[in-house]
C-alpha cells in the first residue's frame, strides 16, 4: 500500500472548520491503496474539542504529534485569555489593544504564529519519510505554516512528491487587512507564498475561483477538490415543527453579517402574525457579540434568538434536522467569490431549502443555479422580504438533485487519481 504524510494544524480531540476535510480523506484513502499518516501538533492553541470525531479514525491510523508553541501563550500569561473566541484566533471586529496585538501578529510572524513549529517539524520528518520510505507529503493550510513544513522538506528531498492543500487563499486572503500588514509583510507573504506554488507538485483547492488565482500567481499543476459530506453522518430523521426556524451553526462574525435579513425578518414580523409568532433564530459557534445586540435591537426579533453555544459536529447535523432553512453566509468580501464554506455540502445532503448571503457572480451562486437551488442574495439586495416569505410559505423547488459527486468517498477518489497521477 501506498503511503502519504499528511501534514495538518487541524486534528481531533481539536475542532474546528479545517478539520473535516482531512479527517475524510483519511477515512476512505485506504480504501483505495493509501496508507495516511498524519503529522500534527500535540498541543494546538485551541480549547475547543469534539470527542465524535474519533469516530471517523480508524484504529491503525498512525498519527504523530510533536510539541508546538505559539506566541499565543506568551500574550495569555501577561494579559490573560479574555474569552473562547481569542483562543480559537477568531477575529472580530476589536478594541485597541486587539487591533495592536493583530499588528504584531500580522508583522512578526508571517505567515502566521505557528511559524516556530516550521523548523523542528522539517527535521523530525525528514527521518520519518527516510525510515518508512514515505514518497509523498501532503501539507494543508491554513495556517499557511504548514506549506513552510512541506518547502523544506522538498528543498531536503527533492524527489518527495507534494501536494500543497489550500483550502482559504494566502496573500489574496482579505482577512489579512484585519492584521494592518505593512508593505514589508505583504511582499513577505507573496515571496513565501511564490516559493511554495514554484516548489509543490501539485495545488490544490477548494474552488473554480480560487484555482484561478492560484494559476495566476504561478501554480504550474492546479487541481480542484472541493469539500463534501459524508452519507455516514446523515442518518437522521427530518423533524416537523410548527417553529419557522432559520439556523446558522458556525462562526459568525462582522466580515459575513446579514444586516438586510435581520432588518426584513423584523419588518415581515410587525406585518405578518403567523410569521411572527412562529419565528426563531437558532445560532450555534462562535457568535459575535455585536451581531446579537443587533439583531436585539430590532423590537419583534429579540425574543426569536436562541443560542446553543459550542456543539460537536454530530449535534451540529442533529441542528440542521430541526432547522426549516439552512442559513448561508459567506465572506462579505473578494474573498467571499471563490468560498465555497464546507456546510454548504453538508447543506445538500439533508436537502433542506438553503438562504444564502454572499458578493455578487460568487462561485456558491454560480452552483446554485447550476443545481437549480437555494435562494441566493446579495449583502447588498435590501428587498428581500418576498423571497423570505416564499421560503416560509414553502414556495420553493423541494430538491430532487443528485449530490453525490461531493460525497467525500467520491472526493477522496479524485484524491487517489491525483496522488496516482505522481506516481
Amino acid at each position: 500500500m501506498n503511503k502519504v504524510l499528511i501534514i495538518t494544524y487541524y486534528w481531533p480531540p481539536y475542532t474546528g472548520s479545517g478539520v473535516q476535510r482531512w479527517l475524510k480523506f483519511s477515512k476512505y484513502l485506504p480504501k483505495y491503496s493509501w496508507k495516511p499518516i498524519i503529522y500534527t501538533p500535540e498541543n494546538p492553541y485551541s480549547d475547543l474539542t469534539d470527542d465524535s470525531l474519533f469516530n471517523d479514525m480508524s484504529n491503525d491510523l498512525e498519527v504523530i504529534k510533536s510539541p508546538i508553541w505559539e506566541p499565543y501563550h506568551l500574550k495569555d500569561k501577561i494579559f490573560g485569555v479574555k474569552n473562547k473566541n481569542q483562543k480559537s484566533g477568531i477575529i472580530n471586529k476589536k478594541s485597541f489593544s486587539d487591533n495592536f496585538f493583530n499588528f504584531i501578529r500580522g508583522n512578526f510572524f508571517i505567515p502566521d504564529p505557528k511559524i516556530f513549529w516550521v523548523k523542528p517539524s522539517i527535521k523530525l520528518i525528514k527521518e520519518k519519510l527516510k525510515k518508512d520510505n514515505i514518497n509523498y507529503i501532503i501539507t494543508t493550510g491554513p495556517p499557511h505554516s504548514m506549506h513552510l513544513i512541506g518547502l523544506g522538506i522538498k528543498k531536503y528531498l527533492p524527489n518527495i512528491k507534494w501536494i500543497a492543500d489550500f483550502r482559504d487563499p494566502w496573500s489574496q486572503l482579505d482577512i489579512l487587512n484585519e492584521f494592518h500588514l505593512l508593505k514589508f509583510s505583504i511582499n513577505k507573504h507573496k515571496q513565501l507564498e511564490r516559493k511554495v506554488l514554484d516548489s509543490a507538485d501539485v495545488v490544490l483547492t477548494v474552488s473554480e475561483s480560487w484555482a484561478n488565482d492560484f494559476k495566476n500567481l504561478g501554480a504550474k499543476n492546479c487541481c480542484i477538490i472541493t469539500n463534501g459530506y459524508d452519507l455516514d453522518d446523515f442518518n437522521f430523521q427530518h423533524k416537523k415543527t410548527d417553529k419557522f426556524i432559520i439556523g446558522h451553526y458556525g462562526l459568525l462574525n462582522h466580515l459575513r453579517n446579514p444586516k438586510n435579513l435581520w432588518s426584513a425578518l423584523d419588518r415581515i414580523c410587525t406585518n405578518n402574525i403567523d410569521f411572527d409568532s412562529r419565528l426563531e433564530i437558532h445560532f450555534s459557534g462562535s457568535v459575535s457579540p455585536q451581531i446579537i445586540d443587533e439583531i436585539k435591537s430590532y423590537k419583534y426579533l429579540k425574543s426569536k434568538i436562541k443560542l446553543f453555544g459550542y456543539i460537536n459536529h454530530t449535534d451540529v447535523i442533529k441542528r440542521y434536522a430541526q432547522s426549516s432553512i439552512l442559513l448561508l453566509l459567506l465572506f462579505n468580501s473578494s474573498s467571499g467569490i471563490g468560498n465555497y464554506p464546507g456546510k454548504i455540502f453538508e447543506y445538500f445532503a439533508t436537502k433542506k431549502p438553503i438562504l444564502a448571503f454572499g458578493p455578487l457572480k460568487s462561485d456558491v451562486e454560480k452552483l446554485f443555479r447550476r443545481k437549480k437551488i437555494g435562494s441566493y442574495i446579495s449583502y447588498n439586495e435590501s428587498n428581500i422580504d418576498a423571497k423570505i416569505l416564499d421560503l416560509f410559505n414553502n414556495k420553493f423547488t423541494k430538491s430532487q438533485i443528485d449530490f453525490s459527486e461531493f460525497t467525500r468517498e467520491n472526493l477522496t477518489i479524485e484524491l487517489v487519481n491525483i496522488l496516482n497521477s505522481l506516481k
